[in-house]
């Protein structure tokens, strides 16, 4: 299934419960981390990209309609967003030779590399909240919202540029 994906926990974070406004700041970063590197892309798009992620990884190629079960979204919404990942290359799809009218939809290289940026971003963030965190009580420590300023300013590059419509495009 081509390079192993790293775990998103990083060892050093193993055992640590953020406290409520460490997982308000996580939530927070990790939507920016998306926004910024993905433009508007409606979060439907983003949700069932990362199922049929998730589900690759697993080792089960996932159909249409196992991304509906999976994601709630109707069969129209999924058809629309797995086409946008098809032009952006992340995602391929084969036909099972069962059934041919199964799609089977794979993660393509450009899509792990995709995953493992997005872990490596999850990996930071996590050890910057906990930093942040820990600091907190300190008198020099950042505030929550000079925290927020810092990652705001730092966005990760884009993977797709965007369209007046809020969709990436093809890069």
């Amino acid at each position: 299934m081509g390079t192993e994906i790293p775990a998103i926990i990083p060892e050093e974070l193993a055992g640590w419960t953020p406290s409520e406004a460490a997982q308000a700041m996580v939530i927070w970063r990790v939507l920016h981390m998306f926004l910024a590197r993905y433009g508007s892309v409606p979060l439907g798009q983003l949700l069932v990209g990362l199922t049929a992620t998730h589900l690759n990884e697993l080792g089960q190629a996932p159909t249409v309609t196992e991304l509906c079960e999976a994601t709630g979204l109707p069969k129209s919404s999924i058809s629309r967003y797995i086409s946008a990942q098809m032009e952006q290359g992340v995602v391929s799809e084969t036909i099972d030779p069962e059934d041919r009218r199964r799609r089977m939809l794979d993660q393509t290289e450009a899509g792990r590399r995709e995953r493992r940026w997005q872990i490596q971003q999850m990996r930071q963030i996590l050890t910057e909240v906990r930093q942040w965190e820990t600091s907190q009580h300190a008198p020099e420590s950042a505030t929550a919202l000079q925290e927020m300023r810092r990652a705001a300013g730092e966005p990760p590059s884009e993977f797709g540029k965007r369209r007046k419509r809020g969709r990436a495009s093809v890069a």
